[in-house]
Parts: C-alpha cells; structure tokens; sequence
C-alpha cells in the first residue's frame, strides 16, 4: 500500500499523534533503510499535516546493531535538535547484567535527556529476561513504571514463528506496573490474533503496536472484543512507509473517540505515570 495523495488527511486534523515505534541512523544491514535527520524532519512534516501536536519516538540503529551506550548517546542530539516532536526509545545495554546497582541511574539520566521506552533484545543481544536473570532490571522498571517494548521477534525462539507466549504472560502477572508494549517485528501481517485476544484480555499492562496489524478486521476485532486501550500507533519507519500504520487506524471501523485512543491517548496515559 503506498499513500501518495495527502488531501485526504487534510478533511481531518487530530490533536495528536504520536509514533513510538520509528528508526533513526546508518543501517548496516540494508543501507537501503537508512534514515538520516532530514527524513525524520520529512515526516514531522507529514504529520503535521493531519496532527495539532505530532510526536515520534525513535530507536538508533546503531544502538541496536553495535553499542547500545555509545549509540543513545549520540541518539540524545538529534532528540535535542529536533524538539518538541522527537523522543528516544533506549536500547538496554548488556553492561547492566553485571552493573546492576548503575541501572536506576542511567534509566532517570536518560529520562531527562528525552527517552521514554526502553527497548528490550535478548535474542539479538544474548542476554534472557526470565526473571531468575533479569528481576533487577524488571523491578527498577517496575517501580519507576518505565514503558519496555520487546519485539516478537526476539521471542521467537526456533526462528519458525514460534512465540513464547508464557514469558510475557509471566512478567506482566509478576510486574504489574511495567508497561509492557509489543511490536510485531518484521512480520508483514501478524497471524497471531488467537493468542492476543486471549493475552490481552488476561493482563491489565500489556499492550500492542499496531504497525503490522493490518489483516482483514484484525484492528476491529481487537478494538470490539477486547478493548481500544490496549493498541498504540507505532509506524516502524523506514521498514513501512511513515503513514501506512496511520492510514490502517484512520480507516478504520471504529468510533474517532476509539481512533484518538490508539494514535496518542493510550501512549499519553502511559508516559503520564512514568514515575521520574
């Protein structure tokens, strides 16, 4: 799907949007998804277009990819040169499996530099989050009520599509106040509807990006059988193209009261309660 006419979007003009789940920097493994500051200044702009106040929360490739540290350091200008549209997703940083007293700090001084999720990637990063290895970490989180996103991907244990369902389960029943929001990763469409109906409805601080919910009635069902507050818009820019997620929710058959919860209610209440 590709969104070339932008007079559409101008019919409506909502409050707020807010991405959380964009890219920013040299990608090293497909150079062709390289986003550099004047592509992020490129999509304020288009959101502007259909947003009073638009927001985007965007992770470092190089964070990801080489130095978590070294990378949000760097991260920490482009939030300052770009504000007030632009926040940062942390990458968690390998140092803190043996650090472990150094953590609280770092998550609060990065607070104040403008980062507000903290991503997790233990596959990718080789480290696990079972909380026999990774309860430190999951209860500063969870006493500062700090937003984690993990992406399926990383929980794919054979590499089949093979989810452990029962992890997330697990660290949502044990840390209620951590935000726990996942984003579906490179699946084009995410085929998994059964076990989101069921996680989301069991938890009460589990939520869904919507980047790759795009199925036949997949937001619809969600947002009817189970409830609206558990989907935040995330566009997974420069994977998908920035106003396709956008699009997804704006056509969407569902109430406008149900579409502002999903592209910026939901995430606003969540950074509300952030406890910094």
């Amino acid at each position: 799907m590709v969104i070339n006419d932008l007079n559409k979007y101008k019919e409506i003009k909502y409050k707020e949007i807010i991405d959380c789940n964009a890219w920013y920097g040299i990608n090293n493994l497909n150079s062709n998804l390289s986003v550099n500051i004047d592509s992020l200044k490129n999509y304020i702009s288009l959101l502007k277009e259909i947003s009073e106040i638009p927001g985007i929360f965007i992770s470092s490739f190089y964070s990801l990819q080489y130095d978590p540290v070294e990378g949000d350091l760097h991260l920490e200008k482009i939030l300052k040169s770009a504000k007030p549209n632009l926040f940062g997703n942390l990458i968690f940083p390998n140092y803190f499996i043996l650090h472990e007293k150094d953590f609280e700090k770092y998550l609060c001084t990065k607070y104040r530099s403008g980062f507000r999720f903290l991503r997790l990637y233990p596959r990718f990063h080789k480290y696990s989050i079972d909380k026999w290895a990774f309860g430190h970490v999951l209860s500063i989180l969870n006493k500062l009520r700090f937003p984690v996103m993990i992406s399926l991907d990383e929980l794919d244990i054979t590499g089949n599509k093979t989810i452990d369902w029962k992890i997330l389960f697990k660290i949502s029943n044990r840390f209620k106040d951590i935000p726990l929001i996942i984003d579906g990763g490179n699946s084009k469409e995410l085929m998994f509807s059964g076990y989101f109906y069921q996680l989301l409805k069991a938890t009460e601080n589990i939520y869904l990006e919507t980047h790759n919910l795009l199925g036949f009635n997949q937001i619809e069902d969600i947002v009817g059988k189970v409830t609206p507050s558990k989907l935040i818009l995330g566009s997974y820019f420069p994977f998908y193209h920035e106003l396709l997620s956008v699009e997804r929710i704006r056509l969407a058959r569902i109430s406008s009261e149900d579409k502002s919860k999903i592209l910026y209610q939901n995430l606003s209440e969540i950074l509300e309660k952030i406890k910094i």
